[in-house]
């Protein structure tokens, strides 16, 4: 079969990403929404995300600890505080991408052999 069908093992390489860098599913899938955005308020996360509040006012904090998000710009004048995804935050990503391709294709399988 010719066609590419990264999504097969999305779940693999998810829990392994989840393991490795001891973060939530929930967590990862959130860098995946907010890749490509140049920035992001909490009522932009409420309103295009789904999901709960706890979801930004426990998560979002604790991203923002472990470095893959970052203050875009600082609340001032009744506007709110804006977020991005930090050079962490993309790196994480792009890896996950990659890892997604690699699976697709076999090669993780190469990579354990010349270990």
């Amino acid at each position: 079969m010719d066609r590419d069908n990264y999504l097969k093992h999305y779940r693999n390489v998810l829990f392994n990403f989840r393991d490795k860098y001891s973060l939530k599913v929930s967590d990862i899938e959130f860098l995946f929404f907010v890749y490509d955005s140049e920035c992001f308020t909490g009522s932009t996360i409420a309103n295009y995300y789904r999901c709960s509040n706890s979801f930004i006012t426990r998560n979002l904090p604790e991203l923002m600890k472990k470095g893959y998000i970052t203050i875009y710009l600082e609340k001032a004048h009744n506007r709110a505080r804006r977020y991005m995804i930090s050079q962490k935050g993309k790196i994480l990503v792009t890896k996950f991408y990659r890892a997604l391709k690699e699976y697709s294709y076999g090669l993780h399988e190469q990579k354990k052999e010349k270990v």
